[in-house]
């Protein structure tokens, strides 16, 4: 069978839908299947360094020049014709309201949408974003993405789908390795934060509460820079604050990371999942996460986290609260 995802961005670019594409992409093609992933030759920053056609670990991997680009998002009209002269059985496609998923609405394979729940609040993406989200959900949605097979990832992205477009879904978490099972959890030296560094995922926030917390462990923040990390040295320098980013990691010392944490902190006020909240969970980690959303389900409140709203004196008690034992 061949199968033909298509996403705004793939590996080497880091981020949730990335590693959900990419793992399962390389499934597929460990099952015997001919798999191509069509994404836009940019990453996050709007920069081009990559090759237009390569094999990554047998997946057959296209970028497409955009012809314009906005924030995360990517236009290029060559995406229809590129898909269909691949002829797939199938066609995956990943992110809702990003251009490739109207133009790909009409294609004759069989078409699977996973709109990866991307409905943040106004704080989060800013009012031009937002605007765009209102108008392609209220002229668009309902013509469009009921052309697909639709794919959620938690009951609350399918009560959203519902309430929005009238459409049911098939749910389908995001799940994790089975072999960060059976990490050892080495001990509680710090707290963590792993992620884009962005103002969508409210990264300031947490600094200030977690210096108001005035708890002794450091903050280690880890993730690729997507604009902030100037602000967020500068504040952890200005404000002598025990905390450290150390940029974007490899896999392997994301799981060393996780295992030797004493918290995962998660201050976005809404995310679509939360795969990292995931990933702490299996390695026998607790978690900190802010507000509504798929965090919720990837990390139930009072179970396998501490959820607080989204203001500096909710998280720094959550800091605070974290220090007692009875978490660990």
């Amino acid at each position: 069978m061949r199968v033909v995802q298509v996403a705004p961005f793939y590996y080497p670019i880091i981020g949730g839908v990335e590693k959900v594409v990419k793992e399962i992409s390389e499934f597929l093609v460990n099952k015997g299947h001919e798999v191509f992933v069509v994404t836009y030759n940019r990453d996050r920053r709007h920069i081009t360094n990559f090759k237009p056609v390569e094999d990554i670990n047998g997946v057959k991997v296209i970028r497409v020049k955009p012809l314009l680009i906005w924030s995360h998002g990517s236009y290029s009209p060559s995406i229809p014709k590129i898909v269909k002269s691949l002829n797939p059985d199938i066609v995956h496609v990943h992110v809702w309201r990003h251009p490739h998923v109207f133009q790909l609405s009409e294609i004759g394979s069989v078409k699977i949408l996973q709109p990866h729940s991307p409905f943040y609040n106004i704080g989060q993406v800013g009012y031009i974003t937002y605007i765009y989200y209102k108008f392609i959900d209220n002229l668009l949605g309902k013509s469009i993405i009921g052309k697909y097979n639709i794919i959620s990832m938690t009951p609350f992205e399918q009560e959203i789908l519902i309430k929005k477009f009238g459409m049911n879904s098939k749910l389908i978490p995001n799940g994790v390795d089975d072999k960060l099972f059976s990490i050892s959890s080495k001990g509680g030296d710090f707290y963590l934060y792993i992620g884009r560094i962005s103002n969508e995922k409210n990264i300031l926030t947490m600094l200030r509460a977690y210096e108001k917390s005035n708890v002794k462990r450091p903050l280690i923040l880890a993730g690729p820079d997507n604009g902030l990390a100037k602000e967020v040295i500068k504040y952890i320098r200005v404000h002598n604050i025990n905390a450290k980013y150390i940029g974007e990691v490899t896999e392997e010392d994301k799981i060393n990371l996780l295992s030797r944490c004493r918290a995962l902190v998660n201050p976005s006020p809404y995310e679509g999942f939360g795969l990292t909240l995931l990933e702490a969970e299996a390695i026998g980690k607790p978690t900190i996460i802010v507000g509504h959303g798929g965090q919720e389900y990837a990390a139930p409140p009072d179970k396998a986290s501490i959820r607080v709203n989204n203001d500096v004196e909710s998280l720094s008690e959550a800091f605070i609260r974290m220090e007692d034992d009875i978490f660990i």
